[in-house]
């Protein structure tokens, strides 16, 4: 067995690996070798690739009676497993077909281009299990042995005479019996290098994306509305990763830009919001510029960078847009466009999320106002009522009362924030109660336990209703009407609590409200217990019981650590413990 092939078939191996090496470098081949659904041009088009490699595998092996010892086996064989029927077989047929007219009439020529083909066909056959990747380097170490060994027996079937092709079988079938399984194996492992190479860059594009929205998405709470919050997101993106240049824009203007302190490269930025950025707006897709006409406003900065825009949108609607800059040195097309549009897409449900809670926000708001504007009219006719009572008898009385009635409305008419403090709930609720005292005189009692050091946030014109409904049918048989408002902490927070000494609320009506169906009537307990629900969150709204003879409505302001308010109110403001 002569040294100089085992030789020849390790320099055909190693010049075939360092063949696909160089092939999976150029990215037009790494897109058709890792595209899934690749189109048949595309398919014809890496069939003469891999035949190509045959035909090159039999050039470059070495002629020992009558044959050539090669290597095609492994760019034939790869084709099948790697590319599927069409990929396999045409590579199958041009490496083939190239055998039997490169040596017409030798010995081994027939049978070397039927076996050529053969091995196309295993190679094919054998693809849908090779995908699935429960093939290890063993079996593909056995498949090519055994394809090897097909091609051994086709030349002693069909090479003439006999004895000739059962000497040449001697010597050449065990190196490449031996040696173009291992070579397979390698150059099998080339291709899964640039499988994973490529897993690789969309994992890292999209780990860096998560890293970067990490810090980034507490800026774009309120949207894009915030140009200082936006400048943070763009310094935070500019100085996470490679990239020489962040801008955000929304649809018209540029909100932020962040680059290097004294980067002459980007003077006017007013001029980079350009058609590029703009297209990619309108068409909704990620826009990669590397180049332009020297006319353009872009081509002093497109000369030395590349520029991948992708827009931002909310609610399928493009609100901006995300640009970055990358030196062209060292631009990697793929990986950069992956992580902006995992970062886009991170962006933009933050942005739509931000939309939403400012609707939320708007109609939490609207409810509120709502709520004071159903304020009883009854109460100010019976206040005026009251008032032109007492201004002959008492009009030192009657000029308090009007005072307190103006500062009551002119309370409840102004804009509030939806969150409060308890004190100054408290303080408009006692407005209230003072006028309806006045018209009640002796037959309605107050009480309030409501230490001053015990504060918190209560959603606004939460109390109100309680206090109108227990002194409208809190009157006991004689008809006093005794009102109480406490507030007291617990170990789960703050316990708010309004009773009365009345008759006690009908159960069909308890029920239907803390089931949150809309009852008959007591409409007011029903809208406080839904604005705790969902202020507060399942936990909240409102606990009804009739104990010792009093009706007691109340609801929990749970610890601080325990539910987040939604409003702006800082809650560092609030006087006393905050529970």
């Amino acid at each position: 067995m002569p040294d100089n092939l085992f030789l020849s078939l390790l320099f055909n191996i190693g010049f075939l690996i360092f063949l696909a090496f160089i092939l999976t470098r150029i990215p037009t081949v790494r897109n058709m070798l890792t595209c899934e659904n690749l189109s048949i041009p595309g398919q014809l088009l890496t069939a003469a690739l891999f035949g190509f490699v045959s035909i090159l595998a039999t050039y470059t092996g070495i002629e020992t009676g009558g044959a050539i010892v090669n290597t095609r086996v492994i760019g034939v064989l790869s084709a099948g497993l790697l590319g599927g029927p069409v990929i396999g077989i045409g590579a199958a047929l041009i490496g083939g077909i190239h055998r039997y007219f490169y040596e017409a009439g030798q010995l081994t020529a027939a049978a070397c281009a039927v076996s050529t083909m053969a091995e196309g066909v295993i190679g094919v056959v054998c693809s849908k299990y090779f995908h699935r990747g429960k093939w290890d380097n063993g079996m593909l170490f056995l498949l090519t042995a055994v394809t090897e060994v097909c091609q051994m027996l086709l030349i002693l079937l069909i090479a003439r005479p006999f004895s000739a092709a059962l000497d040449v079988v001697k010597e050449i079938a065990l190196p490449m019996i031996i040696l173009n399984s291992c070579g397979m194996v390698v150059f099998i492992g080339t291709f899964r290098a640039l499988s994973m190479e490529k897993d690789n860059e969309k994992t890292s594009g999209i780990s860096l994306a998560l890293h970067v929205a990490s810090q980034c998405l507490p800026h774009l709470r309120k949207g894009l509305d915030n140009p200082a919050d936006i400048k943070a997101a763009a310094d935070i993106i500019f100085q996470s990763t490679t990239c020489s240049a962040v801008m955000i824009t929304d649809r018209e203007h540029v909100l932020a830009f962040s680059c290097s302190p004294g980067n002459r490269d980007f003077t006017a930025v007013d001029n980079l919001f350009n058609t590029p950025i703009r297209t990619a707006m309108e068409q909704h897709k990620t826009i990669c510029v590397s180049e332009v006409s020297s006319s353009d406003p872009l081509a002093p900065v497109i000369k030395n960078y590349v520029l991948t825009a992708v827009p931002l949108t909310s609610r399928s609607q493009v609100s901006g847009c995300l640009c970055l800059f990358y030196k062209k040195r060292w631009h990697r097309t793929q990986s950069r466009i992956v992580f902006a549009e995992n970062l886009s897409a991170l962006f933009s449900t933050q942005l739509e999320l931000a939309d939403l809670n400012y609707e939320k926000s708007l109609r939490r708001k609207a409810e509120i106002r709502a709520l004071r504007s159903q304020v009883n009219p009854h109460f100010l006719h019976n206040a005026l009522n009251t008032i032109s009572c007492m201004c002959r008898e008492n009009p030192e009385r009657a000029r308090e009362l009007s005072r307190t009635l103006s500062v009551y409305y002119r309370q409840t008419l102004e804009p509030h924030h939806e969150m409060t403090d308890l004190h100054t709930e408290l303080y408009q609720v006692l407005r209230y109660l003072e006028m309806e005292q006045a018209r009640f005189e002796e037959n309605l009692q107050i009480e309030t336990d409501v230490p001053e050091q015990l504060n918190c946030l209560i959603p606004s014109f939460i109390l109100q209703p309680l206090v109108e409904n227990a002194v409208r049918y809190g009157a006991d048989r004689s008809g006093l009407r005794t009102v109480a408002i406490r507030a007291r902490q617990t170990p789960d927070g703050i316990k708010i609590e309004v009773a009365d000494h009345g008759p006690g609320i009908p159960e069909a009506i308890t029920e239907a409200i803390l089931s949150g169906r809309e009852p008959g009537k007591s409409y007011g307990l029903y809208n406080v217990h839904t604005r705790l629900k969902k202020i507060v969150g399942p936990s909240g709204g409102l606990t009804i019981q009739h104990i010792d003879g009093e009706t007691r409505v109340s609801f929990l302001i749970p610890k601080a650590e325990d539910w987040k308010p939604p409003e702006e109110i800082d809650t560092n403001e609030v006087r006393g413990y905050y529970g």
